[in-house]
């Protein structure tokens, strides 16, 4: 059952981290492990400790539950949380600013 659960694991890890454009070798240095014991912890041969799977799921933007059960956000905004990550800092005020304008424009459609 447990090799069951880190192989599921494993694949939304890779997938993620695939998704976001990251090798194996850059991923596993931004969470400071292997890229060997992040390829066993990929194809669900090992597990991690809390502080390891907190690390990743920052570095990829995702919720721990995401992670671990495969659930998503009821508002999945994981797939937001990706985009900002992607954006390059210079731009990221720009992106703040668009998205507070069309959160009021849409707050001012509601009221109408």
């Amino acid at each position: 059952m447990k090799k069951n659960i880190n192989v599921g694991i494993g694949k939304r890890i890779r997938s993620q981290r695939e998704y976001m454009h990251l090798t194996r070798e850059q991923f596993a240095e931004m969470i400071e492990i292997s890229p060997q014991f992040l390829a066993d912890i990929e194809s669900g041969k090992k597990g991690m400790s809390f502080t390891t799977l907190q690390k990743l799921c920052s570095s990829l933007g995702v919720s721990c539950d995401y992670i671990v059960l495969g659930k998503t956000a009821d508002s999945d905004t994981s797939n937001l949380k990706e985009m900002i990550n992607n954006i390059d800092a210079e731009y990221l005020p720009l992106a703040e600013e668009l998205l507070k304008t069309f959160i009021k424009t849409i707050a001012k459609a509601e009221h109408k």
